[in-house]
């Protein structure tokens, strides 16, 4: 299990540290590009940040077109000794940076095929397009230019991005994730990250895309209310699951498409019943009439004020669900989510960052324990257990080649007799498609219903 495989490691990486032999060669430690921390801020740079704050104070309240008068007005008034060139820089970056937008960054944000930005230096930003990862065109004039679009991105939010508080994690008005890492930590420059907002798809549109693989018909079960539907698609049974009220987890890596599968399958719970969907940073974006969201908060700049998803999750228990929606579980909040999955909240659904469904329960029992003291780490079999009892449904998603997709679909069984989890798969990617094993779930009632 979990532990016993983090203690081996523990134990061969303190064998390793007291072998004797020759030292090693020193490492070349990575360059700086005159990226220092305390680097000076260029003319250009102090004019965008001195007409960028005077648009906050004098722009308020103004039409976009306005706006713009306005700022080109005040970039006349910095224009001085710069010249022509450095005008026509500070302009245009000034006009990109109006309402929210992202300055040199805000053509790839309206770029609808870019899903990711990546800024790993001034002089080198890549993007995500259409799955593949390209190298832009777009080169910041130096550091500074990178920290300050950040703090202007994160300041609004109450967060602080400086030497003493180097990284920062931020949502955009958007949905948009955002990450970034500055000097001393980051050592080529302040990295910025980006991840898109997804576009919300639906199943359907997931089939049509090929995501279940190519050529795919849509078509669901006759009566989502009847028996289980023998012989349907892949999405057919996912959706059947779903509103029948089976506990669900989305199992893929990073990237893979958890977060959109997860959306996709929630429009199946049926509309009288009370969601509350629970989020590290808002993404879901639920089609149902009776919804509560909550989105957990980091601590302020002075360590205080954070709300975590466990929180969330256990005083979503109070808030009388018929389900939880828990973006993706990846601490010890997964303990409460399997807990109300165990409680009469059927149907609850989540993620988990694993590579398969077996993985699914090491990763369960790694969040469960790796933070608790005492003897927690002996009740893996229990944690095991309960995730068995709990879930009746994995979906394995991957990315390849570009490509996002479903690998599996699994049903869960508890646990066999030596305590590890029955999984019994139901589909299967085979190369081309998403294709039926023959299987059919052990939880099913001989009339076809779900056994809760």
């Amino acid at each position: 299990m979990a532990s016993n495989a983090l203690a081996r490691l523990r134990q061969e990486r303190d064998a390793q540290a007291v072998t004797t032999g020759p030292a090693p060669e020193p490492l070349e430690r990575p360059k700086f590009i005159g990226l220092q921390a305390d680097q000076e801020t260029s003319p250009e740079q102090e004019a965008v940040r001195r007409i960028i704050a005077r648009l906050g104070d004098e722009g308020q309240g103004l039409t976009d077109g306005d706006q713009r008068a306005l700022a080109k007005a005040l970039v006349g008034a910095e224009a001085g000794d710069l010249s022509r060139a450095q005008v026509e820089a500070i302009e245009r970056e000034v006009l990109m940076s109006l309402g929210g937008r992202l300055g040199l960054l805000q053509p790839l944000m309206d770029d609808p095929d870019v899903t990711e930005i990546m800024v790993n230096r001034p002089d080198q930003v890549f993007v995500e397009r259409a799955g593949r990862i390209e190298l832009t065109d777009i080169r910041f004039r130096d550091d500074r230019s990178v920290q300050a679009l950040v703090e202007r991105v994160v300041g609004p939010l109450g967060r602080g991005f400086s030497l003493a508080h180097p990284t920062v994690d931020a949502r955009l008005p958007d949905g948009s994730r955002v990450n970034a890492v500055r000097p001393p930590i980051s050592l080529l420059g302040t990295t910025l990250t980006i991840r898109r907002f997804p576009r919300a798809f639906t199943l359907r549109e997931l089939v049509e895309v090929g995501a279940f693989g190519e050529g795919r018909a849509w078509s669901l079960p006759a009566d989502l209310d009847g028996p289980y539907p023998e012989g349907a698609p892949p999405w057919g049974v996912l959706a059947w699951a779903v509103h029948h009220g089976a506990n669900l987890i989305v199992s893929g890596g990073t990237g893979s498409g958890k977060t959109t599968v997860l959306n996709a399958v929630t429009e199946f719970i049926p509309r009288a019943e009370r969601v509350v969907f629970i989020e590290d940073a808002a993404e879901l974006q639920p089609r149902l009439p009776h919804v509560i969201r909550l989105e957990s908060r980091p601590a302020n700049t002075e360590g205080e004020g954070a709300v975590p998803i466990q929180h969330l999750v256990v005083n979503a228990l109070r808030m009388r669900p018929d389900r939880i929606v828990v973006g993706e579980v990846r601490d010890i909040e997964a303990l409460d989510m399997l807990v109300a999955m165990n409680t009469g909240h059927d149907g609850s659904l989540t993620t988990v960052h694993s590579n398969s469904p077996a993985e699914v329960f090491d990763r369960l029992v790694q969040a469960t324990t790796l933070r608790s003291t005492g003897g927690a780490a002996a009740n893996e079999r229990t944690i095991v257990k309960i995730a068995a009892n709990a879930l009746k449904i994995i979906v394995q998603v991957v990315r390849h080649r570009g490509r996002r997709r479903f690998d599996s679909i699994t049903a869960v069984e508890g646990v066999d007799g030596s305590g590890e989890p029955r999984l019994r798969e139901l589909f299967r990617w085979d190369g081309r498609a998403l294709a039926p094993t023959g299987e059919r779930p052990g939880w099913l009632q001989p009339d076809g219903t779900l056994r809760t």
